[in-house]
């Protein structure tokens, strides 16, 4: 279970460094080999994820975590919101573009553009985006994969029910 904390405080900490310099997610050869993944370099993440257009973007897959770009608009679901989930992993959200309120485990707060939510397994969360001309995007990092690898839904209706 530490592992866990110390790769989302990794990722994290990597995500927040992409705003100024390349992200990095590198490893040993070996490492990369025994996990059939390999390394990714993605550059200005957060410019990449303020185009994304789909409800929901794969970004990066690997083993045990995942960076998902999300666009969360009338125009990708009509309720305007992510809708209330639970997750059995660990979360972690830095908004983009926009402003939403968060509803975590029933306590309301609004969370806008620079701001990082984390949210342990089993915490049930929403974001509701409040402006309806434009779109809450946020870049999400898990601790297990959410969806499949290169996965791409342009609506919320697209996405395969849990």
């Amino acid at each position: 279970m530490r592992t866990n904390g110390i790769k989302i405080a990794f990722i994290s900490t990597l995500l927040i460094s992409g705003l100024n310099s390349p992200l990095l997610f590198a490893g040993s050869k070996a490492t990369a080999i025994n996990n059939k993944i390999n390394a990714v370099i993605s550059s200005k993440v957060f410019e990449m994820a303020k185009k994304n257009e789909n409800w929901k973007l794969a970004l990066v897959t690997g083993k045990d975590a995942q960076v998902v770009f999300m666009n969360i608009s009338p125009k990708t679901n009509p309720n305007n919101e992510i809708g209330l989930e639970t997750h059995q992993f660990d979360q972690v959200i830095f908004v983009v573009e926009g402003q939403a309120k968060s509803v975590l485990n029933g306590k309301k707060s609004t969370v806008t553009a620079g701001d990082m939510i984390f949210i342990p397994q089993g915490v049930p969360h929403n974001f509701i985006n409040l402006n309806v001309k434009k779109p809450f995007k946020i870049i999400s990092v898990y601790s297990a994969t959410d969806i499949p690898e290169n996965a791409a839904y342009k609506q919320k209706s697209d996405t395969p029910q849990e």
